[in-house]
C-alpha cells in the first residue's frame, strides 16, 4: 500500500495554498483509502480560503466534493449504503459530512440533522494536523474513516458526471424536497451554476411545464440550454420590470409557481419574491455564506402570500438520491459538461482563482492525473 500523499493545504485564511506531505496512517477496522481521481472546486471552498466560515481548522486541507477509486479496505469489511461490500477498485463518492449524531436536540426535537451541532465534514471543519490528517479531496489520497457513508458510481457515470454529484446535485435535491414543486408547474431558478442547473433538471424530471434560468454569465445560460430549461434571461440585459413581464407572459399571465434562489447573491431576494407569483413558493439555497443585508418589504410577500422556505446543507439521503438521479438519467443530460476546468494538485490555487471568478462552472483537481 502507498505510504504518503501529497496535498493542498490552506495555511490561513488569505493565504496561498502549500503543497504538502503527510504520512498515510495505518487503517483502522472499517476504515478505507481513496484514492481521488476529481475533488470538485465549490464555491465553499473559495469561502474557505477567505475564512469566511466559522469553526473552521487552520491549516487545512479543503475539498468536500469527492469521486475516486478504492486504494485499499482495512482489516473489516466496508460496504456502500446498498449494503455492497466494497473492494479495492472500485469507483465511489461519500457524504462529506461525517457525523451526525442523532442524538442532540436539533436532531431529534427540531428534525433539522443538517444544523446538527456535533456534525464533522471532510475538507471543512475535521482537522487535517489530527489523525487520521488527509480528511479533504485536495489530496492524491484521502482517508475514509469509519462510519463514512460510501456510495458506488454505476460504471456507466464517468468521473467527470459524478462530479456533477458534488454539493450541487445534494443541495438541488434538499432544495426541491423542501418545495412544493409538482406536475405542470411553472419555475424559475436564479443563478445558473451547477447548484441552479440541477434544480432546472429536477423541475424537468419532475414534470415542470417551464423552466426559466436567470443569469448574467452567457456561457452558464448556454450551457442551461444544453440542460433543457425552456426559457432564458441575462439579467445584464433586461430590467427587473421586463424580466417580470416576459416571466408572465411565459406562465400564462400569472408568473412562476415557484422560484428558487441559488445565487449566493444577497441582492437576488428581493427580486425573486418580485418575480415569484401570488400564493407562490420561493425557495432559497444559496445563501450558504453571509452576503450582506438587502433590504426587502415584508408587506409584499405578506401581500402576495407567499410560501418561503430556505435550505441549509445536505443529508445523506440527498447524497444517494443525487448519485441515483444523475445514473438514471445520465443519457438525458450532459452532466460531464458540468466540469469546465481540470487542473493539477500543483495548480490548486489556480483552480480556486478560476471558481472565483466564475471562469469556470465547476472546476476540479485532479491530484493524480
Amino acid at each position: 500500500m502507498v505510504t504518503k500523499s501529497r496535498a493542498a493545504v490552506i495555511p490561513k485564511p488569505n493565504a496561498p495554498l502549500i503543497i504538502q506531505e503527510f504520512e498515510i496512517p495505518e487503517l483502522t477496522p472499517g476504515a478505507a483509502l481513496l484514492k481521488v481521481a476529481n475533488a470538485g472546486v465549490c464555491g465553499t471552498d473559495v469561502h474557505l480560503w477567505h475564512g469566511k466560515l466559522a469553526g473552521v481548522p487552520y491549516p487545512l486541507i479543503p475539498g468536500h466534493e469527492v469521486v475516486g477509486t478504492i486504494e485499499a479496505i482495512g482489516p473489516r469489511p466496508v460496504k456502500d449504503l446498498d449494503g455492497n461490500v466494497l473492494k479495492p477498485g472500485d469507483r465511489v463518492t461519500f457524504h462529506d459530512v461525517y457525523n451526525t449524531c442523532y442524538r442532540c436536540w436539533n436532531c431529534l426535537i427540531a428534525k433539522a440533522p443538517t444544523k446538527c451541532t456535533n456534525r464533522t465534514v471532510y475538507g471543512i471543519t475535521m482537522d487535517s494536523q489530527k489523525h487520521p490528517h488527509l480528511i479533504g479531496g485536495y489530496s492524491e489520497y484521502v482517508y475514509l474513516s469509519p462510519g463514512t457513508h460510501i456510495i458506488k458510481i454505476p460504471e456507466h457515470v464517468s468521473f467527470d458526471g459524478a462530479s456533477a454529484v458534488g454539493c450541487a446535485m445534494p443541495t438541488a435535491v434538499h432544495t426541491v424536497l423542501r418545495s412544493p414543486l409538482t406536475w405542470g408547474a411553472n419555475v424559475a431558478v436564479q443563478g445558473a451554476g451547477p447548484v441552479g442547473l440541477m434544480i432546472a433538471v429536477l423541475a424537468i424530471i419532475n414534470g415542470a411545464a417551464t423552466v426559466t434560468m436567470l443569469d448574467q454569465a452567457k456561457n452558464r445560460l448556454e450551457l442551461a440550454k444544453k440542460f433543457g430549461v425552456t426559457h432564458t434571461l441575462n439579467i445584464a440585459e433586461t430590467s427587473l420590470e421586463d424580466r417580470k413581464q416576459k416571466l408572465m407572459d411565459i406562465s400564462g399571465g400569472h408568473g412562476p409557481d415557484i422560484v428558487y434562489e441559488a445565487t449566493g447573491n444577497a441582492r437576488a431576494i428581493p427580486e425573486g419574491i418580485e418575480l415569484v407569483r401570488e400564493g407562490g413558493s420561493y425557495t432559497i439555497c444559496g445563501q450558504y455564506t453571509d452576503s450582506g443585508t438587502i433590504e426587502i418589504n415584508p408587506h409584499l410577500m405578506n401581500r402576495k402570500h407567499l410560501d418561503i422556505k430556505t435550505v441549509w446543507g445536505s443529508e445523506t439521503l440527498h447524497v444517494y438520491k443525487g448519485v441515483k438521479t444523475i445514473a438514471d438519467n445520465y443519457h438525458r443530460f450532459p452532466f460531464d459538461d458540468l466540469v469546465t476546468h481540470k487542473f493539477s494538485l500543483d495548480d490548486a490555487q489556480k483552480a480556486l482563482d478560476a471558481q472565483e471568478s466564475h471562469v469556470s462552472l465547476k472546476a476540479v483537481i485532479q491530484p493524480n492525473a
